[in-house]
């Protein structure tokens, strides 16, 4: 039985979580390039193209501002990203049909951050359906989602972090205001215009989570988001949103004063119970309606079992492994090569290590293997 608990998380030494911090700066600096070029063109143009002038407000959402973010596994096929949300009050987009004022206010911001990319050095991307992204390095991307939030409520915003994931989903609409709620938040959408969707609610169940169960919700958090992209399964549209209400809702089950006070028990006790919730639906927890599991059918069983395969290894570590070093290997194929690379970390019960020393050695025949090739 092996406590590895100190390779994931330690005050006083390197581990897992430490290896997983990103250098945030070049991305707050380039969201203050790209608010103060956007405030600079709407007053420079706003009333031209919608009428009237107004200077819109910014808020950072996701992973910055839940500090969930991690540095990526795989550059610059996986990035580093944040996401800062621009704001109109509604009133200021209504002056066209919704069609209409969604094309200029993507047109609008579309144009302003390519001279931005320009003179920046950056690669402006316009094929995302809910934002305008820029990427600014090979490791790292801005999102900017556009939103209209009625007038009132715009008063009152302040240009400071909110923590937000934006997830969407796809619904029709006519093409009128009428059909649009007066009182909600809307994030415009390049194919389907307007989208109801607010950020805060996110935000709200997030803060009142961690809250809750404290930091330890954010670290298992992180390192299901580690273990995620060290296998690649982001390509299956395994959210950083759908793993953290994985793991809220494995916290739940458990209850807090069943949660191990060690790190890695608790990781497991979380992990055991993820495989089954990959496989259904997964429920918003801010929006009880909205299925956060956006994975394809057809991936399903391949997460599902990716997962379970997480909750085996991680078992048969903390349950059974009696060699210091098997352990930390272990840990690495599991998460990454910065999980820590030292034993001297790794403690193991002293009842595993005699059972081993006990067990009779057998001489086992070796298999007859066949000619392969790989593909």
């Amino acid at each position: 039985m092996a406590n590895v608990a100190k390779l994931l998380y330690s005050t006083v030494e390197e581990c897992f979580l430490d290896n997983l911090e990103p250098d945030a700066s070049p991305l707050k600096a380039a969201r203050t390039k790209i608010r103060d070029h956007l405030r600079n063109e709407f007053a420079a143009r706003s009333r031209e193209v919608f009428g009237r002038v107004v200077t819109p407000k910014f808020f950072t959402q996701g992973s910055c501002a839940y500090k969930t973010l991690n540095d990526p596994a795989w550059p610059p096929q996986q990035q580093k990203d944040m996401d800062d949300g621009c704001y109109l009050p509604l009133s200021f987009v209504r002056g066209a049909r919704p069609s209409q004022a969604a094309q200029l206010f993507f047109d609008f911001v579309d144009a302003a951050l390519q001279d931005l990319a320009a003179q920046e050095g950056w690669t402006h991307v316009d094929d995302k359906d809910t934002c305008v992204r820029l990427e600014i390095s090979s490791d790292s991307h801005v999102d900017v989602p556009l939103y209209a939030i009625p007038d009132a409520e715009f008063a009152r915003l302040r240009d400071s972090a909110i923590a937000a994931q934006m997830e969407v989903t796809k619904r029709a609409k006519p093409d009128t205001w009428e059909a649009l709620p007066s009182d909600a938040v809307l994030l415009a959408h390049r194919k389907e215009d307007w989208i109801e969707s607010d950020p805060r609610k996110i935000h709200a169940w997030f803060i009142d989570a961690v809250d809750l169960f404290k930091e330890r919700l954010r670290r298992d958090c992180r390192y299901m988001k580690a273990w995620r992209d060290h296998h690649g399964l982001d390509r299956y549209k395994v959210t950083s949103i759908l793993l953290m209400a994985c793991v809220y809702n494995a916290y739940e089950l458990i209850r807090g004063p069943f949660l191990s006070d060690r790190e890695d028990e608790r990781f497991l006790q979380v992990v055991e119970r993820i495989p089954k919730m990959l496989r259904g639906p997964v429920a918003n927890p801010s929006e009880p309606g909205e299925d956060l599991n956006r994975i394809p059918e057809k991936y399903r069983e391949t997460v599902a079992k990716a997962a379970e395969q997480l909750a085996n290894q991680m078992r048969q570590v903390v349950k059974h492994c009696a060699n210091e070093q098997e352990a930390v290997d272990a840990m690495i194929d599991l998460l990454g090569e910065r999980v820590p690379d030292r034993a001297d970390l790794v403690s193991v019960a002293a009842a595993a290590v005699a059972t081993v020393a006990a067990t009779p050695k057998r001489q086992v025949e070796a298999p007859t293997v066949g000619r392969s090739s790989s593909g």
